[in-house]
């Protein structure tokens, strides 16, 4: 389910002054807190990866990591 951007703002805002024990006249400041919060969520989401066929494997990526796996190994067995 969809939840609004006014909605997701209140129900953070709302967070924030029940973890802060509830003081009053701070609600400018929750509702600006949660504000930002919902804007930064906003720029950081994560874009929907690339459609792959179900156990599609990048076989580039294991060797790559295989790889850097075996050097690591090494350089630590010369570092004895």
């Amino acid at each position: 389910m969809q939840v609004s951007e006014q909605e997701w703002i209140s129900k953070r805002a709302y967070t924030l002054w029940e973890s802060e024990g509830r003081p009053n006249g701070r609600d400018a400041e929750h509702w600006d807190q949660a504000t930002r919060e919902f804007t930064l969520l906003q720029n950081t989401k994560a874009t929907k990866p690339a459609h792959r066929k179900k156990g599609e494997i990048k076989v580039s990526s294991l060797a790559e990591e295989n790889a850097k796996t075996k050097m690591r190994t090494k350089k630590k067995a010369a570092a004895k």
